[in-house]
């Protein structure tokens, strides 16, 4: 199994935690961190999660590319190069990597990431035609 930190400003990460649990119940494989919701030092867990890899791979998602979240996560996974970092993190991508019965490696998560990007569903003009077999086709 891959191990997951995911951090993020405010309640986003533990937020996406609690969906984990309810669609897969593997929410404790998941680190996660919510900065800046209290004083605490949040730099101290990312650290943490890096020593506690010993070397295999983790994959660390953060909410915004360049916020200061994701800066912080940067610093501390210099010189790890074990530590794969993924900015913008969505649902559908934590649940893949979680879910992934391979090693991950750069071009793995590359494949995930790119599956499990945002998309704009698009619904027909005229809804009075759509059957309960055309919506779950």
């Amino acid at each position: 199994m891959n191990k997951i930190l995911i951090a993020s400003h405010g309640h986003l990460a533990s937020g996406i935690q609690s969906s984990l649990k309810i669609l897969t119940g593997l929410e404790s494989k998941v680190s996660v961190i919510d900065a800046y919701v209290d004083e605490h030092n949040y730099v101290v867990d990312i650290r943490k999660f890096i020593e506690e890899l010993k070397g295999e791979t983790g994959i660390i998602f953060t909410d915004l590319v360049g916020g200061s979240v994701n800066q912080k996560v940067i610093l501390e996974a210099e010189g790890h190069p074990n530590v794969l970092i993924v900015s913008g993190v969505n649902l559908p991508v934590v649940l893949s990597v979680l879910l992934d019965v391979r090693p991950i490696t750069r071009d793995v998560l590359n494949e995930i990431v790119k599956s499990s990007q945002v998309e704009i569903v698009d619904l027909k003009d005229d809804q009075d035609d759509i059957s309960d077999e055309d919506f779950l086709a």
